[in-house]
């Protein structure tokens, strides 16, 4: 009898110890602390002469970079794209089946003193803010409604003019919903 009481007692301090420790992890994955999605590094990678900062996005999908150039010429920023790299076409720039309610050929214009701030003008060695730029999500839809820490990763690309000619380039972006 001595036996079957020690094993019982035995059973029982091991079975308490799991449950505390299953309740524990039940509510560190409710958190989201264990969410692998929220371990993606925030970054916005672009190509010589072109860095990026990301400042936001917010539970709509309205990206707010910093832009900066070291080209050694002004350059005048044309149009932004920020697509999951579905919408990407075999040319680098996006296929235009981002979302026809809101925006078919995938572009947020640049607006000089409306979401350029101060201007769509990028001098060589200059930072410019540029805001309320649509990303578009896997899918043909619109940006679901996101849950703050929630990731995005995708291409940005840029338009620009640079000495009278157009120019489009390219780089990876991830991104975490950080304002409602």
């Amino acid at each position: 009898m001595k036996k079957l009481q020690a094993a019982m007692e035995y059973l029982m301090t091991y079975g308490w110890a799991i449950l505390i420790i299953a309740l524990a992890l039940g509510v560190l994955y409710s958190l989201g602390v264990l969410n692998p999605g929220r371990l993606k590094p925030v970054m916005c990678m672009l190509p010589a002469p072109f860095s990026c900062q990301i400042q936001s996005l917010n539970t709509a999908g309205k990206l707010t970079i910093s832009l900066s150039q070291g080209s050694g010429q002004t350059i005048t920023l044309l149009g932004v794209a920020c697509v999951d790299n579905q919408h990407v076409s075999t040319t680098g720039l996006p296929d235009g089946t981002c979302y026809s309610g809101v925006n078919s050929s995938c572009w947020t214009a640049i607006v000089s003193g409306t979401n350029a701030v101060p201007s769509n003008s990028l001098a060589s060695g200059s930072t410019i803010t540029v805001s309320n730029i649509q990303c578009f999500p896997a899918g043909n839809g619109a940006f679901p409604t996101s849950s703050i820490g929630s990731s995005f990763g995708g291409t940005l690309i840029l338009k620009y003019t640079m000495g009278g000619n157009t120019y489009y380039t390219s780089g990876n972006l991830n991104a975490q919903v950080n304002v409602p």
